[in-house]
């Protein structure tokens, strides 16, 4: 059988008996998928680097019939954004980052969206981008992607436009964002400047946005919001969420 190409996300990679590695990648024509990289732990001449987490490679690889596992034949850096994020603040966006692209992705579906996405925050981490927009405007459009978020300028039971100044009710469990007027109990408050923030963020690619009226408390509240999103439909804790420093 001939080998695949493909660009890919290597997400993680792990110990795998005694010579090779278990990746976890992010390929870009085949959906998410997991290979195995024979003798890497033994030489580095094969892979090299490539197998670095959160670094962007062109990978080469066999279906192995009846097997979970790829075969990793070769890979080849096109782009590492793990050098160029040694702070501790850095490290954990990039991981997690990795931890939603493995518990949101299926795997063997093609993403493209989610690809792309992924690799327009990497770029803008590794650009210096304040972590904390970049990861709240890659966990906001991975809630939108993933189908749980509707439109948020208009009320999801009145369908009356949202008002710019007035604070949002947002429904967890139903993914809904309701006026003033419609919310229910156990809905919880969004502050309208922290929705404004969101509406900017899904109108706009990342690099494009100017940052200078989000507020801290602001990005905070958002992050904590979307976080709770995806742990609800999930149904799973986030490992990383406490090192964001972002509680519930």
């Amino acid at each position: 059988m001939p080998s695949l190409e493909t660009e890919a996300i290597i997400l993680r990679s792990t110990v795998f008996g005694e010579a090779d590695k278990l990746v976890s990648f992010f390929s870009r024509t085949y959906g998410r998928l997991r290979g195995v990289a024979p003798a890497a732990r033994k030489s580095r001449r094969r892979f090299g680097p490539a197998l670095e987490p959160l670094t962007y490679v062109r990978l080469w690889f066999f279906e192995r019939e009846n097997r979970e596992l790829t075969r990793l034949e070769q890979c080849e850096v096109l782009e590492s954004f793990w050098d160029a994020a040694p702070e501790y603040e850095h490290s954990v966006a990039l991981n997690h980052i990795a931890e939603l692209c493995e518990l949101l992705l299926p795997e063997r579906e093609p993403h493209e969206r989610n690809f792309r996405l992924t690799l327009m925050v990497l770029r803008c981490l590794r650009e210096k981008m304040p972590v904390t927009s970049a990861l709240v405007y890659f966990q906001v459009w991975t809630a939108r992607l993933a189908g749980w978020l509707p439109e948020i300028d208009r009320c999801s039971r009145c369908g009356n436009p949202l008002q710019a100044e007035e604070t949002t009710h947002v429904s967890l469990s139903m993914g809904h964002f309701y006026c003033s007027r419609c919310h229910q109990s156990g809905t919880r408050n969004l502050s309208a400047a922290s929705r404004s923030i969101a509406l900017k963020m899904l109108s706009q690619p990342l690099t494009h946005l100017t940052q200078e009226d989000w507020q801290p408390q602001h990005l905070a509240e958002l992050q904590r919001l979307f976080l709770d999103l995806i742990e609800h439909h999930t149904e799973r804790k986030l490992a990383t969420r406490e090192l964001l420093h972002v509680t519930h």
